[in-house]
């Protein structure tokens, strides 16, 4: 039984119902054009006669035999799109040979997804997406690719048994494809179409991007509104015209003569009678057309308009751009649509200047993370990252000097100007300790090469510090940079209620003890080995690492090396 149902699964995803969806959309729009034909090809005027004459020989009793005429016509009525034997078998089938056509097409055209199902082998996502999107534009197409098919089919078939193709039968060849193109490609569209999101689509995207947006061509409502008053509105009112038209073709002929012959025919009562229901249709038909043109129009204004317009501040938001909100006017679906996207809009606003007031705090791309992630995560996570210490030497005497509102001045001085390189860099400040600052690098936050990265910042800051003291706004001041690479553990650390994202760990340690190295090795900027064997040296050509003799730091069993990071031209003074 299972086994059953997988196969009866794999059949399912071979799609079977678009072909018959088509196919039968296909029959009824070609048994609508071929019953348009017979109609059309019939000379009501000859088989009248005919059937009087018919009606006449039973009165007397003779039989009668029709006449040649009656024979033709009745043969290029009827047989147009059937067999005919003439010496030999002769057939032309040609709408099976355009379902044919279609169906391999459509074949083609899904083979991609049949690979996806079958094959164990990779596909391309995308290109099976672009596949299905585009599929009732392709259907759409074939439908008056079929019509096509049947107009040059039956003038050929016409041409090749009868003769010259006169101009009225080309006409209603002509008609006929239109009849079969519209009534296909909208039923088509509509029904082939609820099929393709309901069995092809959602299987598909809801295994791979389902709310994601789509690549590929969308038939707007515009088109789907202007073709569903083509097929349903406008094509039958034109066919309403159209068949008395063709009734009574004979009475036209004195319209184009002299005046004595159309004064003739106006004393013609009969003629009178059947032309004033013509001219009567005639008038209602061109009202309603003109009627259903300015509904398209007007469509497309309270419609496909506010659509539109609605859809480009959508992606205007989605570029990052708030202030595009939109005026509600009425209260109907477009006004609820309308009003919600506001809102929408008001949301995402506070939210921005959420994450922005919550950056100023923990940073912005741990901010960023945290509420990307949604949830509060107490246990941590391990991660590698490059640790960053600063420190400011002869901090305790330099504050009990400055008075405590000039004191955190200078503080806020100093940090705008040293942290720019951390941010420059991609670094996330993790803390401000007193004078101090401690900043991370790690992959987790978009820095692969963290290591080189921690270095750039370090350089950075010493660069920035002269240009602090140069202002000369405050007493000069020295640093200390200490940099290390390795693992460590990164979290909320807190409770539910109130958290505090750090890291913790023994990377953290040493980077801190190789900061308070620097003193002792009278530089700015000590580097661990972890970092020196992390970063391209190529990169950082105009520096020298300089090793400096290995140090025992405090719960190490093995003493370090460090490196100084000095210009190659020696230290600046």
């Amino acid at each position: 039984m299972k086994k059953l149902s997988t196969i009866w699964a794999k059949f399912g995803k071979l799609h079977l119902g678009l072909y018959f969806i088509f196919s039968l959309m296909v029959f009824f729009g070609s048994t609508t054009a071929f019953f348009f034909e017979k109609y059309s090809l019939l000379d009501p005027g000859l088989l009248k006669t005919e059937l009087q004459n018919v009606l006449d020989a039973r009165e007397k009793g003779d039989s009668y035999q029709p006449t040649e005429a009656v024979k033709e016509n009745l043969s290029k009525a009827f047989t147009l799109t059937k067999r005919l034997k003439s010496g030999g078998e002769m057939s032309y089938e040609a709408k099976s040979a355009n379902l044919d056509l279609s169906f391999i097409f459509l074949l083609i055209w899904l083979l991609p997804l049949y690979w996806h199902y079958f094959s164990k082998k990779p596909q391309d996502l995308g290109r099976i997406e672009r596949r299905i999107i585009n599929l009732p534009l392709v259907i759409f197409v074939l439908g008056w690719v079929v019509a096509l098919q049947r107009y040059l089919g039956n003038v050929s078939f016409y041409s090749g048994h009868y003769g010259a193709v006169p101009a009225k039968a080309k006409l209603v060849f002509a008609v006929s494809a239109v009849l079969l193109g519209a009534f296909v490609s909208y039923l088509n569209l509509e029904l082939t179409g609820l099929y393709v999101r309901r069995f092809v689509a959602k299987p598909f995207f809801m295994e791979n991007n389902p709310y994601g947006l789509k690549s590929g061509f969308a038939i707007s409502l515009m088109l789907r509104y202007a073709l569903m008053i083509f097929s349903l509105g406008m094509v039958p009112l034109l066919l309403c015209l159209y068949f008395p038209i063709l009734s009574n073709l004979d009475i036209f002929g004195g319209i184009g003569g002299t005046s004595e012959q159309a004064l003739a025919w106006l004393r013609v009562s009969e003629n009178v009678r059947a032309l004033i229901p013509i001219l009567l249709i005639g008038g209602l038909v061109a009202l309603m057309l003109v009627f259903q043109a300015v509904s398209i129009f007007l469509y497309r204004l309270n419609v496909q308009a506010p659509v539109s317009a609605l859809v480009r501040r959508m992606k205007a938001v989605a570029a990052g751009d708030f202030s595009c909100k939109t005026s509600v006017l009425y209260a109907d679906e477009f006004g609820q649509l309308k009003g919600h996207f506001n809102m929408m809009l008001d949301g995402l606003v506070e939210r921005d200047h959420i994450k922005d007031t919550f950056g100023r705090y923990v940073s912005l791309e741990i901010a960023e993370k945290i509420m990307k992630s949604g949830k509060v995560n107490l246990a941590g996570e391990e991660i590698q990252a490059t640790v960053l210490f600063s420190d400011i030497r002869g901090f305790t005497p330099l504050s009990e000097k400055l008075p405590p509102v000039e004191l955190i001045r200078f503080l806020n001085e100093y940090f705008t100007c040293v942290t720019r390189p951390i941010t420059e860099n991609r670094g996330v400040i993790n803390k401000f300790m007193g004078d101090a600052v401690m900043a991370i690098f790690s992959p987790v936050f978009g820095v692969e090469d963290h290591q080189a990265a921690a270095l750039r910042a370090a350089l950075g800051m010493r660069e920035a510090l002269k240009e602090f003291n140069a202002r000369g706004r405050h007493p000069e001041v020295f640093f200390g940079v200490g940099v290390h690479s390795g693992g460590l553990v990164a979290g909320n650390v807190g409770t539910a209620e109130r958290l505090e994202y750090t890291v913790l760990g023994d990377t953290v340690n040493v980077a801190s003890r190789v900061e308070s190295q620097t003193k002792t090795a009278a530089t700015e900027i000590l580097v661990s080995e972890a970092v020196v064997a992390g970063v391209d040296k190529s990169r950082f050509a105009d520096f020298s690492f300089i090793e400096c003799a290995p140090v025992l730091m405090k719960g190490k069993s093995r003493p370090m090396v460090l490196y100084k990071v000095e210009p190659v031209c020696g230290p600046k003074k």
